[in-house]
């Protein structure tokens, strides 16, 4: 298409590049995007109008990952981007890229992200922002509201390593309800509050982060659950005694650096879930749990991401 800017229109700058993919590679693709230069793409997940976005890996629903980038860098992705995709294992019918002009002042629009943020559902969770029109007449009979607190640096709780761990818990709560629950690396709070949403009645969380406690403590009042959750800043030695279910959702080099650590925090018969795992950083990391005496009982992937769930005999 033609990349000239409208009669009497300010000359657009920039290009604009709306890639649709399947959804579970869209998060790979906005890395690959930042890792090479161009800097941070919105992903959109596409739905039937009127509906919430499902988390359900359906072959057929597609995302939208929108970037602009100088005409100058222009022409560097469109030779990358199929070289990319090819890599992740996309035939060239399997993804579409569409390009049109951008003004340079629709570049830095404060609210193009509230805008590309959509409400998902995720394991019987809706999750939305405080700055969503209530879903209230889009809810099934089951499904649970999961409001988030904006405001803080830790993310919108789309990444895919949340998702797996809000069907985590989901399938804990469902199986058999456990009484207390500990989140390692709690951040925003949303993996701590779910659990208490779905009727976990002693929720702890703890992070190094300065930020995260306020953050959670503010996530799980809007939620009206700050009555069963504390948060406190500090790392693995802060938490006492042993707990039936541990949640860790972070990175492979500290679980394999921690292993003990968090071994230690799980009682007996009770299981951890670990997520934040590249694919190709699982073994080594599924052998450190090992070492420390942790059966791995089931495992899950998202795109390039994995997660399991260890347990303690």
């Amino acid at each position: 298409m033609s990349l000239t800017a409208e009669p009497n229109q300010p000359e657009a700058r920039l290009v604009l590049f709306r890639i649709h993919v399947a959804s579970m590679w869209d998060e790979s693709l906005v890395w690959l995007l930042a890792e090479h230069g161009f800097g941070n793409a919105v992903a959109e997940m596409s739905f039937p109008a009127g509906a919430v976005a499902s988390d359900v890996q359906d072959p057929n629903r597609s995302s939208e990952v929108r970037i602009c980038v100088d005409f100058e860098l222009a022409a560097a992705l469109r030779i990358l981007l199929p070289q990319w995709l090819q890599q992740l294992g996309l035939a060239t019918d399997a993804w579409q890229c569409y390009e049109e002009p951008h003004l340079e002042a629709e570049r830095f629009d404060p609210n193009l992200w509230q805008q590309a943020w959509k409400p998902f559902r995720c394991a019987n969770f809706v999750v939305s922002a405080d700055f969503h029109k209530p879903q209230t007449s889009l809810l099934r009979p089951h499904d649970v509201p999961l409001i988030l607190k904006t405001g803080s640096a830790f993310g919108t709780g789309t990444h895919p390593t949340t998702r797996l761990a809000l069907k985590a818990i989901q399938k804990w709560c469902v199986d058999g309800l456990p009484t207390r629950l500990l989140d390692v690396g709690t951040g925003s709070g949303i993996l701590s509050v779910a659990a208490a949403l779905k009727g976990v009645r002693e929720v702890s969380g703890m992070d190094p982060d300065p930020f995260s406690a306020k953050q959670a403590h503010a996530m799980a009042d809007l939620n009206h659950v700050g009555d069963v959750c504390n948060f406190w800043r500090g790392s693995f030695d802060s938490a006492a005694g042993q707990w039936p279910v541990v949640v860790a959702n972070l990175v492979a080099d500290i679980f394999q650096e921690e292993a003990g650590s968090l071994g230690r925090l799980v009682a007996p018969q009770g299981e951890l879930f670990a997520g934040g795992i590249l694919r190709r950083h699982w073994a080594t990391t599924a052998a450190a749990f090992a070492a420390e005496g942790l059966v791995l009982r089931s495992s899950s992937g998202r795109g390039r991401w994995l997660a399991g769930i260890w347990g303690k005999s």
